[in-house]
């Protein structure tokens, strides 16, 4: 089922079904960063998907996978500025120096399992019971 968010309220909903992950396919604060910076927030899971842990009215704290750590998204101030488009919403990030910046996620549910069809065996009739004498 492909995941389609048009408003916090969507991705409200979306974070509540079971195996719902985000994941970051950019962050013009971290792009802008030296190598060495941005080598430093992917070894400790930027990148990695995040799945839901707890939810509130104004917050969510997810697991980051393969680390030890949680992460917040926080949605009590701002969130008008939000883009929502598809799989993806965009959070502006609001500092006070350098150009404004933002950060993608992409949110993804998992793929349903696909049941191979077999085709039903075929019912036997029974036997008529045999003797041990062969009669």
């Amino acid at each position: 089922m492909p995941v389609v968010l048009r408003s916090l309220s969507d991705f409200k909903k979306f974070l509540r079904k079971p195996g719902a992950t985000l994941q970051i396919v950019q962050n013009t604060f971290v792009e802008r960063q030296d190598a060495a910076s941005r080598e430093a927030y992917r070894r400790k899971g930027l990148y990695e998907p995040r799945t839901l842990r707890a939810l509130s009215k104004r917050a969510a704290v997810f697991d980051v996978r393969g680390h030890d750590t949680t992460v917040w998204l926080y949605w009590d101030r701002g969130t008008r500025h939000w883009r929502f488009s598809g799989d993806t919403v965009t959070v502006p990030l609001h500092a006070t120096l350098g150009p404004p910046d933002a950060v993608v996620y992409r949110c993804s549910l998992p793929e349903p399992e696909t049941r191979h069809r077999t085709r039903p065996r075929p019912v036997q009739e029974p036997q008529a019971a045999q003797s041990a004498f062969g009669f």
